[in-house]
């Protein structure tokens, strides 16, 4: 009976260093998202997007390719992501992901905006599916690109709002960045409310980092560890 019971504790104590090990090594990545997604199609999705306060942002401190940022921004499913970020060298960015750019196509473009927002400015932010392999972003009403997808994107696809962060050294901040009269675009072409049929994630490596008290619309804070 005794040796059962040293067994079960040794095996208990593996299992529980296994899992430390494995919560350590994905915090260590650095990189964080909570995203809010609809469970139905749609043919685009807009909302009003606030800039955060308290914002503090680091690159990678011995990689200088691995730029440190916050993002917030729509999505037609994983295809294509456009909205507002922020990098330490640059400032406050417009982008559109389309996937990776190559010598015939234009899938992916980031541009510093013209004028650096203060807290609590707002932009309306809109992006539209073409269904002809190309996507739309538009900012505060005016077009900003439209570029084509490096896959399909000729039907229907669920739409998503996000904040999301890459954080190598787990000191990256902000508070309250939020999301607000968000809607989807139907098939008639109307605007309805973001419906409250969701899935919704806090990806684990960025789990402990976030101070969510809203996810439809979503709302958060990044908290520095």
């Amino acid at each position: 009976m005794l040796k059962k019971k040293a067994v079960f504790i040794i095996l208990s104590t593996i299992l529980v260093l296994l899992l430390t090990v494995s919560v350590v090594s994905a915090a260590a990545s650095g990189e964080g998202a909570v995203r809010v997604a609809t469970t139905s199609n749609y043919y685009g999705i807009q909302g009003t997007f606030t800039v955060p306060s308290n914002v503090y942002v680091e690159n990678h401190p011995t990689d200088p390719t691995k730029h440190g940022f916050i993002a917030f921004y729509l999505g037609l499913s994983e295809i294509c992501e456009g909205g507002i970020s922020y990098t330490p060298s640059v400032g406050w960015k417009k982008f559109l992901n389309c996937g990776p750019n190559t010598a015939t196509r234009t899938s992916n473009v980031s541009v510093p905006l013209s004028v650096q927002p203060t807290p609590g400015t707002t932009y309306t932010v809109k992006l539209v599916n073409n269904l002809d392999n190309t996507a739309s972003l538009y900012i505060n009403g005016s077009l900003q690109y439209t570029l084509t997808a490096s896959s399909s994107l000729t039907s229907a696809t669920n739409v998503k709002m996000v904040h999301s962060t890459y954080d190598p050294q787990d000191v990256n901040r902000y508070t309250n960045a939020k999301w607000s009269n968000v809607t989807v675009k139907n098939a008639n072409g109307s605007y309805t409310a973001f419906p409250s049929s969701i899935q919704s994630n806090i990806y684990p490596w960025g789990k402990g980092d976030y101070s969510v008290p809203s996810l439809n619309p979503l709302q958060s804070s990044l908290l520095a560890n």
